[in-house]
């Protein structure tokens, strides 16, 4: 591809090119030093032409959108909450179903069904892999020791 001039630089930095032109002249600059002082230097130039900022009155604009955009209050804010509606019903449904739970024996009944399943289970592999290392590790040296022997 030929050199961009810098005319057309400025037109995509003022993003006046098609996208198709856009990314061709974008792939370009990828492989081309001397298009990209160009461009760098078309930046430059528009830099110029971009609108002023002020810092004067900076602040106090940001502070005036954001109290237009609060959100006004709820007239319902002050209003009780239903006592169904509060945290400390739900802790105290949540005690007396526990307490009822208890009191049906619910929870014994658990722990025996776990200490029977414990009871039931085969060990673990990692146990057995354990076991099974050890006794070949101990019959090595057995066979080690009556060899020298």
């Amino acid at each position: 591809m030929k050199h961009v001039s810098y005319e057309e630089w400025l037109k995509y930095v003022e993003n006046e090119l098609s996208e198709k032109v856009r990314e061709k002249y974008e792939e370009h600059l990828y492989s081309c030093d001397d298009c990209m002082e160009i461009y760098l230097t078309a930046l430059e130039a528009s830099e110029t032409s971009f609108p002023g900022f002020s810092e004067d009155h900076f602040t106090d604009s940001i502070i005036a959108d954001i109290q237009r955009y609060k959100e006004p209050v709820e007239p319902d804010a002050g209003k009780k909450q239903k006592f169904y509606q509060r945290a400390a019903f739900h802790y105290l449904i949540a005690a007396a179903m526990t307490i009822l739970l208890m009191y049906t024996g619910v929870f014994q009944q658990l722990i025996g069904f776990t200490e029977e399943f414990e009871r039931s289970s085969r060990p673990s592999i990692t146990n057995e892999l354990m076991n099974k290392t050890t006794n070949f590790i101990e019959n090595v040296e057995k066979e080690t020791r009556e060899e020298q022997n």
